[in-house]
């Protein structure tokens, strides 16, 4: 039974780190619109189209963060630890720490050796 416990505070903490990574994720698209109002209706061309084309090249790895932990947590509350595993890294969590913001990224890092210990749980 401890595994359960411990799983659902996984699934707490892969919870909380893709409800912040969806933030950051809006935080971005803000910032687009932004520069889409710069554009249209300040008519500063040159900033406007530089600055859209910016974001959205640095939008992209924060989605990919966002689906990462979006993967994590549904693997985590069907309860397919295999998955979870294979999808859980050091790596990524460092990414998320670095393109979705400090809680997200540290979150991943809480959960990463729990993960890993109910994994080898499992196994045996």
């Amino acid at each position: 039974m401890a595994s359960g416990n411990q799983l659902g505070s996984i699934k707490t903490e892969i919870l909380v780190a893709w409800i912040f990574a969806l933030v950051a994720v809006i935080g971005w698209i803000i910032l687009w619109l932004v520069g889409i109002y710069y554009l249209v209706f300040l008519g500063i061309l040159f900033f406007g189209i530089t600055y859209i084309t910016v974001i959205l090249i640095a939008m992209i790895l924060p989605i990919l963060v966002m689906n990462r932990i979006n993967r994590m947590r549904k693997a985590a509350n069907e309860g397919d630890i295999d998955t979870l595993k294979e999808l859980n890294s050091i790596g990524w969590a460092i990414a998320a720490l670095i393109f979705s913001g400090i809680i997200p990224g540290v979150m991943l890092l809480i959960a990463h050796s729990p993960i890993e210990e109910l994994s080898t749980e499992g196994e045996t």
